[in-house]
């Protein structure tokens, strides 16, 4: 999935954070801290629903 907005993680493998930009892929093992923390677009699949008022 690719990044709507900047997020710092630690892929596996490495001890460092990594600086992802904007339209970077995310790695598999960091899609759920990135999604929790909204740097996904709204608009890609699996993206939460959004409520309708009735």
């Amino acid at each position: 999935m690719q990044l709507a907005k900047p997020f710092l993680g630690v892929p596996d493998g490495e001890i460092y954070p990594v600086q992802y930009q904007v339209g970077d892929q995310c790695p598999p093992e960091l899609e759920a801290a990135a999604a929790a923390l909204g740097a996904f677009d709204a608009d890609e699949d699996g993206a939460k629903p959004t409520r309708t008022k009735k």
